[in-house]
């Protein structure tokens, strides 16, 4: 059997075989887009914060070491998680090792951007957005940064502007709730490709995921006295160099799926 059948019959027989999977993504991802199909979305967000805050991240751990290590970072992994994780079939049959995990990755990248995609294609016939921003700072960053971006001028003389007109607003919203999880993903596949083999590893893995629960306040924080929180200045990063953060993020994508391919190919289980 050559590559590209042993990769559709392993995605196939892992995609099928444990229905649960696929409701993961959405009791994670569905509370972080809810927002995106409510009246609001056509019109304005009360902040930067409601636009792009994404407070359920951190789960995608949870199925991500599902898919592609179940039996090693699970309890009990081996006998109740094997029957889909392909993990037996790869022991008893020909199969090429860099093969298989390039299935559960494209598997697992599915269930991953399976929710984030549905706010971009709400927002195409919608791109457009205002915000209401009340940290002058935010506003002078985000004018700098989100090109086209604009204050609207109150109604009242005395008023200070408040609302910010943001092209394609939306749309650029959604784009960084797609490209967070995949550099979440990036990231997680390097952990579990450096913790599988230690004696130590499980515990290991979810000590990180226990501290990466406390991840949505750091995003929320401030770098300095006043100014963006560290989420608003990512995304508008993001924002100025979108061609640099892609560039950046598939040469990330490329390197880490070679290098896990290859270091599982090593293995031995």
């Amino acid at each position: 059997m050559n590559s590209a059948k042993q990769f559709w019959a392993l995605f196939k027989f892992q995609a099928q075989s444990n229905p649960f999977i696929w409701v993961m993504p959405l009791a994670f991802g569905l509370p972080s887009i809810f927002p995106t199909f409510g009246d609001s979305f056509t019109h304005s967000y009360p902040d930067f914060f409601s636009l792009i805050f994404n407070p359920t991240l951190f789960g995608f751990a949870i199925f991500g070491a599902m898919v592609l290590a179940p039996e090693r970072f699970f309890q009990g992994g081996a006998n109740a998680v094997t029957n889909y994780s392909g993990q037996e079939f790869i022991l008893t049959r020909a199969i090429d090792r860099p093969v298989s995990y390039r299935a559960k990755a494209a598997l697992l990248f599915l269930l991953v951007l399976s929710v984030p995609v549905l706010p971009l294609l709400r927002a195409l016939p919608h791109p457009d957005v205002v915000i209401r921003e009340y940290s002058q700072p935010t506003q002078q960053a985000a004018l700098a940064a989100i090109p086209g971006s604009r204050l609207l001028v109150p109604d009242e003389k005395k008023a200070k502007p408040k609302l910010l007109a943001i092209p394609r607003g939306n749309i650029l919203a959604a784009e960084w709730r797609i490209l967070l999880p995949v550099m979440l993903v990036i990231l997680l596949q390097i952990a579990i490709a450096v913790l599988y083999p230690l004696k130590q590893g499980r515990w290991i893995f979810w000590g990180l995921y226990v501290v990466s629960t406390f991840s949505p306040f750091l995003a929320i924080s401030y770098p300095g006295r006043e100014g963006p929180t560290m989420n608003e200045a990512a995304f508008f990063a993001f924002t100025s160099h979108q061609a640099a953060f892609l560039c950046l993020t598939a040469l990330a994508f490329i390197v880490t799926q070679l290098w896990c391919e290859r270091r599982f190919a090593r293995m031995e289980f």
